[in-house]
């Protein structure tokens, strides 16, 4: 370095301050400079001015060299949230969060691509996700880490060096109409359970004198829950469009949901219910309106459908935790959510509903989406459309008809 690039000054014995000279500021016409406190030798300290001199050769912002992975991720969240709908943004959320876990104490010059890699691969040990999981982990960490990048906080992206994860094979699983009507069969009984439980635990309050001044009342998450899975058993929406319904996207007299908020303009749609499920959802607001009145609480038409004790909204991630341990309880092993998606268009399709009406239905682009997805449903209808044509075939007594020559 050159006589001028910066000065080392010894405070204590092994104590040095180091200074770097950044100019006049253009704005105040003061002159500045940066300045690192650094423990250990002169050499140690001659390292760190000739590494902040490097940086400032690169173009990189020196004042956020101690800015770690985490306090960045919060303030790109920040950012995302003018620009996302709530859905992705709370799956952003979620995910920063997880990955804060693992880097976020750790200054962004200081990741590169083996640390972030490790990272990963521990989320998804730990967590037992799969590849496509894990692949949306690695999108988010890759998003925030290229932002460093725009705003000279970082000189590269560590993600660069790195193969974002294959999504897995998708086996589509879906119920059979015996394993759908069990699946209702066990949320009318747990339900029943749940309601009585809240019931209960009600009386005991006010029994013991200690009804008023609450902010929460406990089982009021389970009975929400459970009625998340039957709307979802019913319509084939997606978690996220469950958790978000409000009371004023429900349609009582007419049994339509009203799905808003979605990642695609198709996603934005009418969903109808049959009687039965709106008859438990009707019965849901009455109870929660109850419910949230004896904590001091107003049910409106912005209050969630699928709420917390404390009718907060229901978080995917909370849900989820929810999900896994009630599903293996009750004889439902490794089902996911998502597969009621499944199970809803298979079925509806195999019953003959026309593709359009299971597209809208569904929330999905085009149709071609919707047959690229279900293809295998379509089997029992061919199967169908073949006995129909040999009975078209052989409808004249059982005997095969010749063709006629033509004139």
């Amino acid at each position: 370095m050159a006589k001028g690039d910066g000065s080392i000054i010894e405070k204590a014995r092994g104590v040095w301050e180091v200074q770097v000279p950044l100019g006049r500021d253009p704005a105040t016409g003061k002159y500045r400079k940066v300045s690192r406190t650094v423990r250990g030798t002169k050499a140690d300290a001659r390292k760190a001015r000739d590494r902040i001199r490097r940086e400032l050769e690169d173009g990189l912002n020196v004042e956020g060299e101690k800015l770690t992975f985490g306090e960045f991720a919060a303030s790109w969240l920040e950012g995302k949230a003018a620009e996302v709908k709530p859905g992705t943004l709370e799956d952003y959320a979620q995910k920063a969060a997880v990955l804060s876990g693992y880097l976020g104490s750790v200054p962004l010059r200081k990741l590169d691509a083996r640390t972030v890699e490790t990272a990963l691969r521990r989320i998804q040990a730990d967590r037992g996700c799969g590849n496509t999981t894990l692949r949306r982990y690695f999108i988010v960490a890759n998003a925030i880490l290229k932002k460093a990048v725009s705003y000279d906080l970082v000189a590269r992206n560590p993600c660069d060096k790195l193969k974002a994860p294959a999504p897995d094979k998708v086996e589509r699983r879906s119920l059979s109409i015996a394993e759908a009507s069990g699946l209702l069969r066990t949320l009318d009984a747990c339900e029943a359970a749940a309601l009585a439980s809240l019931a209960a635990k009600e009386g005991r309050q006010a029994a013991w004198g200690v009804a008023e001044g609450r902010g929460y009342m406990r089982g009021v998450r389970d009975v929400s829950a459970l009625l998340a899975v039957r709307i979802g058993l019913a319509t084939g929406m997606r978690l996220g469009e469950v958790l978000r319904l409000t009371w004023e996207l429900v349609d009582v007299e007419g049994c339509a949901l009203s799905v808003r908020d979605a990642k695609t303009p198709a996603g934005n749609r009418t969903v109808f219910v049959d009687r039965g499920t709106m008859a438990h959802i009707a019965a849901w607001k009455a109870t929660q309106a109850a419910i949230l009145g004896s904590i001091g609480l107003a049910q409106s038409g912005a209050t969630p459908v699928i709420c917390a004790s404390n009718g907060a909204p229901v978080g995917q991630t909370n849900f989820e935790g929810w999900w896994r341990a009630w599903r293996d309880s009750h004889g439902f092993e490794g089902l996911k959510f998502h597969e009621l998606r499944h199970t809803q268009a298979t079925r509806l399709l195999a019953a003959g509903v026309d593709v359009k009406t299971v597209q809208a239905r569904l929330g999905h682009e085009s149709a071609s989406v919707t047959l690229n997805y279900y293809a295998h449903a379509q089997s029992e209808n061919d199967r169908l459309a073949a006995a129909i044509l040999g009975d078209m075939l052989r409808s004249e007594g059982g005997r095969i008809v010749p063709m006629r020559k033509s004139a």
